[in-house]
């Protein structure tokens, strides 16, 4: 199993000074191609791989500055071995690989290049058009309210058991989800609910609240 976070928080104000102070220097690290430094950091929290700097104003995560450094190939390796995403888009819509070509860093193309370890049971924008309307749907006004990047399923095809959270400021909880048998299956808690929370499935058509809990649950928790 490989889980990952999904940050789509916009606004720095909304985060703890000390998680907003480790995670700028998470990715001081990264843009500085201090990559022994990172590495140690990752041993640490290895689920931050993905991360972009609080606030997503470029949404460049550590493979998006491997690329635009053109760090070793194994730099590049290893941040994949440790769940980086081939298909992580910045706020501007480009991909490692993409980062790399306008560079001109021709020895990472390849490596870059996504590989799906398996597919999506539809196109992923098809697929998130239902996704992003369960979040929707289950966070009430709290995006309207807070700006949310909302998570992308593509990661889901890097991995045979790729799990992501995401976190929903004023939701006092957030989702996970990972992909099974063609199907996006999706938990959402709250501290504030009583019980296990909720269980959805998303396919090609559509969404479906569970009438069910899953049992036992996943031992799935929020990070902070």
């Amino acid at each position: 199993m490989i889980g990952m976070e999904w940050d789509g928080l916009t606004d720095r104000e909304r985060y703890g000074d000390w998680y907003l102070k480790e995670r700028d220097r998470f990715s001081d690290l990264a843009r500085d191609a201090d990559w022994g430094g990172l590495f140690g950091e990752l041993v640490k929290n290895p689920e931050r791989v993905n991360l972009a700097r609080p606030g997503n104003r470029s949404g460049f995560a550590p493979l998006h500055q491997a690329a635009w450094h053109g760090a070793a190939i194994a730099v590049a390796s290893r941040l994949i071995a440790h769940g980086a995403w081939r298909t992580q888009r910045t706020r501007d819509g480009r991909r490692p690989v993409d980062i790399a070509r306008e560079r001109g860093h021709t020895h990472l193309l390849e490596l870059l290049e996504p590989v799906a370890v398996r597919q999506l049971p539809a196109p992923s924008e098809a697929l998130e058009r239902h996704f992003h309307a369960m979040l929707r749907e289950r966070t009430g006004s709290c995006f309207d309210e807070i700006e949310h990047l909302l998570p992308p399923l593509s990661p889901l095809t890097e991995g045979l058991d790729v799990r992501i959270s995401f976190r929903v400021v004023g939701m006092m909880g957030g989702f996970h989800y990972r992909l099974h048998a063609d199907i996006v299956h999706v938990h959402g808690s709250s501290r504030m609910d009583g019980d296990n929370g909720d269980f959805y499935h998303v396919t090609p058509d559509g969404w479906t609240k569970l009438p069910y809990s899953p049992k036992p649950p996943p031992p799935w928790t929020f990070p902070y």
